[in-house]
C-alpha cells in the first residue's frame, strides 16, 4: 500500500484535517487501524493545534484573497431631503 499524507474519510470532522495533510500525523491512514485515531476528539491534541494556530499567522487562501480584493470607497450617506422644508 502506498503511504499518503492525505487524511482519510474518517478524518472529515477533525480540526487537525488540513485538506491535503493531517496536522498531527505524517500518515493519518495508519492511525485508523484500531477503532479510533488517537487525536480524534482528543481535547489535548485540539488544544495544542489551536495554540499552534495562534502563535504563527496562519492565513488561508480565502483570507489572502479577501485581503487582496480592492474595495470601492463608498460615499457617505447623507439624507439630502431630510431636514429641508418643502415649499
Amino acid at each position: 500500500m502506498r503511504k499518503s499524507r492525505k487524511p482519510v474519510r474518517k478524518c472529515g470532522k477533525c480540526p487537525l484535517n488540513q485538506g491535503s495533510f493531517c496536522w498531527g500525523f505524517l500518515y493519518p491512514h495508519e492511525q485508523w487501524h484500531g477503532k479510533k485515531c488517537p487525536a480524534f476528539e482528543n481535547e489535548r491534541a485540539y488544544g495544542l493545534f489551536h495554540d499552534w494556530e495562534q502563535e504563527i499567522p496562519v492565513r488561508t487562501r480565502k483570507k489572502i484573497r479577501r485581503e487582496m480584493f480592492v474595495r470601492r470607497k463608498t460615499l457617505p450617506r447623507i439624507g439630502y431631503l431630510e431636514g429641508k422644508q418643502q415649499s
